[in-house]
């Protein structure tokens, strides 16, 4: 139960702060308030449109279990220029430990990923508590053991290990987990050296009534009623039928803060999901 945001851009290197404004990231920061079990950011930095996105040196990644709105980490790593970067503020999850190895973007394989849902079974069950489900232990052990979120990245994992690119293998891992659980969150952002993948995949739009009163006790009434959504906005001239020259790019996040149409943000539609190239910046729209 997070918040989530990740950009991309083809060319030049743009800080959160580039990409929001200043206004719009101390909003995205003071989600923190609720969701203040810890937050991470892993960006990559490297200097050209041509360089692996995980090359040695251009990595930059920061977690902790401090929530952002007390870190004085935070303001210097959204002043920070990348050329693409995942950002998640954590709530955690049910019977998930608010340990450092379960602060998210997970990162492993030249793949980070930041998830936002509770997998569970219709009566309540956390996935951590069905030993039949089938995942690869080898690969969650690299991740985390204690962690829904890390199962559903080693799915993906597995499936890109056995050859698929980023984008089919989370649509394959998202299938394999409705199987089981079809009416959990699956809300996404993951990526690798090519490209981002964007996912808006929940069992019901409505906000679960429990999150709706957390919300109304902090003061935030109304605040989430929007919760599972998932929105994007184009940077520069990015588009799907875009062209020229110059910085081009997407920006994607859940709710929030302030996202209007009128600035350029739209609704990415439930059991969809956007795939942004890194190379150009160019996007498009695929069905679940």
């Amino acid at each position: 139960m997070c918040r989530l945001l990740g950009y991309s851009v083809n060319a030049a290197q743009l800080s959160l702060s580039d990409v929001l404004g200043r206004r719009d990231t101390a909003d995205f920061r003071r989600l923190s308030e609720i969701h203040r079990d810890g937050w991470g950011v892993s960006m990559y930095c490297g200097p050209g449109s041509r360089a692996k996105i995980w090359d040695v040196g251009h990595e930059r990644s920061y977690h902790t279990t401090m929530a952002a709105y007390q870190d004085g980490q935070f303001e210097p790593l959204a002043e920070a220029p990348a050329r693409s970067a995942l950002w998640h503020l954590r709530w955690g999850s049910p019977g998930v430990p608010g340990i450092l190895k379960n602060q998210q973007p997970f990162v492993l394989d030249g793949v980070s990923f930041i998830h936002n849902g509770h997998i569970s079974s219709a009566d309540g069950v956390s996935i951590l508590d069905n030993p039949e489900f089938d995942v690869d232990q080898e690969i969650l052990g690299e991740i985390s053991k204690r962690s829904d979120s890390a199962i559903f990245f080693a799915v993906i994992l597995r499936f890109m290990r056995e050859g698929l690119k980023l984008p089919e293998a989370v649509r394959r891992g998202l299938a394999k987990l409705r199987e089981t659980y079809p009416d959990s969150s699956y809300n996404c952002v993951a990526q690798d050296g090519s490209c981002m993948v964007a996912v808006r995949a929940v069992g019901s739009e409505r906000t679960h009534a429990g999150i709706v009163d957390f919300y109304d006790d902090y003061g935030w009434t109304g605040q989430a009623k929007d919760y599972n959504a998932i929105r994007y906005r184009t940077i520069g001239g990015s588009g799907q039928d875009s062209g020229g020259d110059g910085i081009k790019g997407v920006v994607v996040a859940s709710s929030g803060f302030r996202q209007r149409a009128d600035e350029g943000w739209r609704d990415l539609a439930n059991n969809h999901m956007l795939v942004i190239s890194h190379a150009t910046g160019d996007f498009d729209i695929q069905e679940l």
